[in-house]
């Protein structure tokens, strides 16, 4: 086994399309645009059997402060919730005694580059259901639980509505009744002032990135990427919803409430019934590690599905972790300490 950088975007790519774990998010144009607008540096390795790719581990890199700081995905303010190493098709198919043998090997190819950049800071959040670290953790690597949404689109329409709360049907009927529509949209304004608005709340308060990094990445999966307006009978935005549209229909960002109807239930319904018609067999409402959003989204009756942060920091990280969650959490010190470009 060996463990290099790759410099080829489609064989990444390709990469990605066939294995199992892979996500949108660990496309090599989503990459390179995060790495852009983050002010991280992208770092593609990929480990080797012979000629042979099996594994990819996409790593965002920066020197802050004194410190090295290695993340996949990188900060909050790239809307990335996980990312991590994806595995081959060929793992993917194996037996259980087969997965552990190469992923036994690759855990150990990555620890040793990870040992070879000697960060003061990582962290690594896998995507959801990849739950086999304990190679990790038997080296000592800290870990993590965090939580998505997920709804399982394949039992009739009429089944998954009767799951909903009935205080959400309620709702949901009386929307209906008032004549809203549904609209498929490249503009991004609306959505960008909801999302920043909602970024600069107290209980977040962080750095919001650039619209630009939005438009690049619209630009760049005009097909993965959608982006939903739900207007009222008197054409007033009652809804947005960002979503990715690539293996799994995602509901990836969403605004505030913005009226007094409950324009971001209707609207979640309505993606709900189109991710169906199409053929998705789920759809991930990404959010469920938000307390304040547990309610509304648990309404749903969907499933949760966990995923895992592996982290590891030594002295000066640790201080630097310490200094964040008690000095610099708070106000404008957060959004000075929080690294990103306008």
């Amino acid at each position: 086994m060996t463990t290099g950088l790759i410099d080829d975007g489609d064989a990444w790519d390709t990469f990605v399309d066939e294995s199992a774990a892979g996500r949108l998010f660990h496309k090599w144009d989503f990459m390179k645009i995060t790495e852009k607008h983050t002010g991280f540096r992208f770092l593609p390795y990929g480990v080797f059997k012979g000629n042979e790719l099996i594994c990819i581990f996409p790593l965002f890199l920066k020197q802050m402060h004194g410190l090295k700081i290695l993340l996949s995905p990188p900060p909050l303010q790239s809307v990335i919730p996980y990312l991590g190493f994806i595995m081959g098709r060929r793992y993917d198919t194996a037996k259980q005694s087969k997965k552990e043998s190469m992923l036994g090997i690759v855990a150990e190819q990555i620890d040793n580059e990870l040992a070879a950049l000697a960060p003061n800071y990582l962290a690594i959040t896998q995507v959801p259901g990849f739950i086999d670290i304990r190679q990790f953790l038997r080296e000592g690597y800290d870990a993590r639980i965090h939580f998505s949404y997920v709804i399982d689109l394949e039992p009739p329409l009429s089944e998954i509505w009767s799951g909903f709360s009935s205080n959400l049907r309620t709702k949901l009927r009386k929307v209906e009744k008032n004549g809203c529509r549904l609209e498929k949209s490249t503009d991004l304004s609306v959505f960008y002032s909801t999302v920043a608005e909602r970024f600069s709340e107290p209980d977040m308060n962080i750095p919001m990135i650039s619209r630009r990094y939005f438009e690049d990445l619209f630009q760049a999966y005009p097909d993965e990427l959608g982006l939903y307006y739900l207007y009222d009978a008197e054409g007033t935005v009652t809804g947005v919803q960002a979503t990715q549209e690539y293996k799994a229909f995602t509901l990836w960002m969403g605004a505030p409430k913005m009226t007094a109807m409950p324009g971001n239930e209707f609207l979640q319904w309505l993606l709900l019934q189109q991710a169906k018609e199409v053929g998705y067999r789920q759809m991930e409402n990404v959010g469920a590690n938000n307390e304040n959003l547990n309610l509304f989204k648990s309404k749903f009756n969907p499933s949760l599905t966990l995923f895992l942060e592996m982290s590891r920091q030594d002295f000066f990280g640790r201080v630097a972790r310490w200094a964040y969650s008690t000095i610099a959490s708070q106000g404008p010190m957060k959004r000075k300490v929080l690294s990103y470009i306008e």
